[in-house]
């Protein structure tokens, strides 16, 4: 019969890529880590130095998987642990997860945790079907930053201009009531989670009320959202010209500008190919507000407080109050946090420790920023930076930068509700996608519109945007779930009652001041 010839191919030639990196020393060993992660990326990346014949392993074998293993970053790094461990007799079981897994992807899951698709209640895929939740994966680091991420957001950068509304006393002891509020609603939110065994808002709402209350949460997230992609075109136009851009442009055109770059990001199908982007957005925002506290710090230090400073300013008051209620953005965000740890126990504890030092975080920023500027303070205090710094002047650029990359992510999760309301479950998959793309740009130049329009009252959009979308989130809802959900002693209806008429009342007063 036939018989098979195995013969070596010939190698094909060294990629140009690998020659130019000095990878090993004269004695066998590594000289950089770095060096040898990148001659891994170029090598997965670069065609094989060698064909494959019959004599070599199958691409399913085990020697193929450890040396795929090897070739991910730091992959000598965490086999010598092993098998250090191995030499030590620990079992596998006992090992920690981080030695089995690269770096880059104990970071990623962070994005997940986030978990921008299901914040707003429900998962939904591009052709608008509900997605199942996503497994617990993630420890203590990753939600720890998640929290972190939830909660401290541009938003931050409003609190000096609020404290100027309110008064240095007032708003430090209401921003210390609303966070305390928001702990015990958060807490309620959490135990209808665990009575119910329900991982979404809408969900809880839904069975608490019906599909109203599914469909009430959805519109107040939404509008929540978009209210946020609005401020932060007005944001990025007040950071324009501060940079100098009005000798060219007006405010509306740089919104207008804003808008056409976002037209095209919007467009992206899947949240995840924005990781990156985001991740770079978060440097660049730690960075901007680092070098504000730095700058508010060092006048404060120089100068002393400003004496024109208030406690209390009746006449303003309820615009901090609707601000402050905006900044603490982070409930949506609690139910998937949770859901996405690998030890959901743990969560409790760990919110409340790190939910501690975020009060401490806004409550610091927002009173040095107001003592140091006074009754100058601008709405956003990036723009109190001096403006002929080389640095202040980085600092504003990079802050808006960051804002323009942050916009897609917190437009797309609400957008695909929005779509959902309008074109329905799209079926055969994908054949909506132009009309899609026509009704998201639809949606950028509305929000562009309204911040042409309302850019003059931006305290009060704040005001309004954390009375009508906020207060209902933070209070009323949770509140309200738990009373329907879950309260059966007196005390613990009361408790329910007290929080959703106070949510109605934040709501009323800071209307009735905005107006």
């Amino acid at each position: 019969g036939p018989q098979l010839t195995c013969s070596r191919s010939r190698p094909t030639a060294m990629p140009s890529s690998l020659l130019a990196v000095p990878i090993l020393t004269a004695h066998g060993g590594c000289t950089n880590e770095a060096v040898t992660d990148l001659y891994k990326a170029l090598l997965r990346d670069e065609q094989p130095l060698f064909t494959r014949t019959l004599s070599e392993p199958a691409s399913g074998s085990a020697e193929d998987s450890g040396i795929k293993q090897l070739k991910q970053p730091g992959g000598f790094r965490r086999s010598h642990l092993h098998q250090q461990a191995d030499q030590q007799g620990i079992p596998d079981a006992e090992r920690p997860a981080e030695w089995s897994v690269p770096l880059v992807n104990l970071v990623r899951p962070r994005w997940k945790v986030l978990l921008y698709e299901s914040a707003l209640g429900i998962r939904l895929s591009e052709d608008g079907e509900a997605l199942p939740p996503v497994a617990g994966e993630c420890g203590v680091p990753q939600t720890v930053l998640a929290i972190w991420k939830g909660f401290v957001g541009s938003g931050i950068t409003f609190l000096p201009g609020a404290f100027l509304q309110g008064g240095w006393l007032f708003s430090s002891v209401v921003l210390v009531v609303i966070a305390a509020c928001n702990i015990v609603c958060i807490w309620l939110l959490l135990d209808c989670s665990a009575r119910t065994g329900l991982t979404g808002f809408g969900e809880i709402a839904e069975r608490a009320v019906g599909n109203v209350g599914k469909q009430a949460v959805h519109v107040s997230l939404v509008f929540s959202q978009f209210a946020t992609n609005v401020a932060y075109m007005i944001f990025i136009s007040q950071m324009a010209q501060s940079l100098g851009s009005s000798a060219l442009l007006t405010s509306a055109q740089v919104i207008i500008l804003v808008v056409v770059v976002l037209i095209p990001l919007c467009w992206v199908r899947s949240i995840h190919r924005l990781e990156f982007a985001i991740l770079g957005a978060d440097v660049l925002i730690v960075f901007g507000l680092g070098a504000a506290m730095w700058y508010a710090c060092q006048d404060l230090f120089t100068r002393g407080p400003d004496p024109e400073l208030m406690a209390f300013k009746p006449g303003t008051c309820g615009l901090f109050m609707g601000t402050a209620i905006f900044t603490f953005e982070g409930l949506p965000y609690i139910l998937p946090i949770k859901s996405c740890m690998r030890q959901p126990e743990l969560f409790w504890p760990l919110f409340l420790k790190n939910f501690v030092g975020i009060v401490a975080v806004f409550l610091i920023f927002g009173s040095v920023g107001y003592a140091n500027y006074g009754p100058g303070v601008h709405a956003v205090v990036l723009l109190n930076l001096p403006s002929q710094d080389p640095i202040a002047t980085a600092v504003r650029a990079a802050y808006m930068f960051a804002l323009l990359l942050s916009s897609p992510f917190v437009f797309l999760s609400a957008a695909r509700i929005t779509e959902l309301w309008v074109f329905g479950i799209v079926k055969p998959k994908g054949t909506k996608k132009w009309p899609k793309n026509a009704f998201r740009a639809a949606e950028l130049f509305l929000f562009g519109a309204i911040a042409i329009f309302g850019g003059q009252y931006f305290e009060k959009f704040l005001a309004f945007t954390g009375a009508v979308c906020c207060a209902p989130i933070a209070f009323i809802y949770p509140a309200l779930f738990h009373l329907l959900l879950c309260a059966e002693s007196l005390g613990a209806k009361a408790l329910d009652i007290f929080f959703v008429v106070l949510g109605v009342a934040a709501m009323v007063f800071v209307l009735w001041e905005v107006a």
